[in-house]
């Protein structure tokens, strides 16, 4: 387990959203995509692979929750969905523009496992350590 990095900044950050919900206020955009990642390991589990703590599940078509906001979240940072959607990307949904989104990533970064447009452990691996570094 990485004692920094992504899981240590999102710790501080559910802290704070927890902090800032309890003092009646709302959380910003960024602690709400740590909050998803969170709530997606908890709801799913975790393996370490390549040095980093991934999300126990693959995402496809037709999935929905956390762990795709979690999925959207990264997609946005990365700058991979088209400006006129990004103000209602983050839904759950992995339906036709996250699909899109994710097979842009799987072309533009060539991570192992290819173009497939599903979220396994290559493409989990590869999106967060982009949005850890990038």
């Amino acid at each position: 387990m990485k004692a920094t990095g992504k899981r240590a900044v999102r710790n501080t950050a559910m802290l704070g959203a927890v902090v800032a919900a309890v003092a009646g206020l709302t959380a910003t955009p960024a602690q709400a995509q740590y909050s998803y990642w969170q709530a997606c390991m908890q709801e799913v589990g975790s393996y370490h692979y390549l040095g980093w703590d991934l999300p126990n599940v693959t995402l496809g078509k037709g999935s929905g929750g956390v762990c795709v906001k979690e999925l959207q979240s990264d997609l946005v940072q990365l700058g991979l969905v088209p400006s006129q959607d990004v103000a209602n990307f983050v839904d759950g949904d992995f339906g036709d523009k996250t699909y899109d989104a994710v097979v842009a990533y799987q072309r533009k970064y060539s991570d192992a496992g290819g173009v497939d447009g599903l979220v396994g452990r290559n493409t989990w691996h590869g999106l967060i350590a982009r949005t850890e570094f990038e």
